[in-house]
């Protein structure tokens, strides 16, 4: 019966998030460049700067749906250095106070979509607890590039503090 139930929910979520749908307007159409939808009724986003910079790495997917990036000269002169960003959190966990988590350049809209593409999201962790808000945030850190093209993380902050 769990099965069924969780079954059910993983298919509402496939539909709902548009992972489905005619092949020019799918997120996995067979291409092997990763085609994130338009934000549609997305009210709030970030428009920082390193965002727009980030949107200009490729974001590609193979038969496995494993992700891979070509950082672009500018974003690859942020490694190692400290960023300032603004964007929006994303638990990775059902707790009150959390370290570690995701700031997305698209404020939340369901609980089961991705935050965003690949290259809309950053890992975070934060030298501080930190609690869930609904608005826009800001934290500043040390940026390091990653190649986890399994989980699709490509960018992360450590030592991350809110201003």
């Amino acid at each position: 019966m769990r099965f069924v139930q969780f079954a059910g929910m993983a298919l509402f979520a496939v539909l709902f998030c548009g992972f489905m749908g005619s092949p020019e307007t799918s997120r996995f159409s067979g291409s092997t460049e990763y085609k994130p939808q338009p934000p549609g009724g997305m009210a709030m986003q970030s428009d920082d700067q390193i965002w727009k910079n980030f949107a200009k790495c490729k974001v590609k997917t193979d038969q496995n749906l494993s992700y891979s990036i070509t950082y672009i000269p500018g974003v690859k002169a942020l490694n190692g250095r400290n960023v300032t960003i603004s964007g929006f959190i994303q638990p990775l966990e059902a707790k009150d106070t959390f370290r570690h988590f995701l700031l997305s350049k698209n404020a939340p809209t369901c609980a089961f979509c991705p935050p965003g593409a690949p290259n809309e999201v950053v890992e975070v962790f934060s030298t501080k607890l930190t609690r869930w808000k609904e608005n826009l945030v800001t934290f500043s850190g040390t940026l390091s590039l990653v190649n986890d093209g399994k989980t699709g993380v490509f960018f992360q902050m450590k030592d991350a503090v809110e201003r």
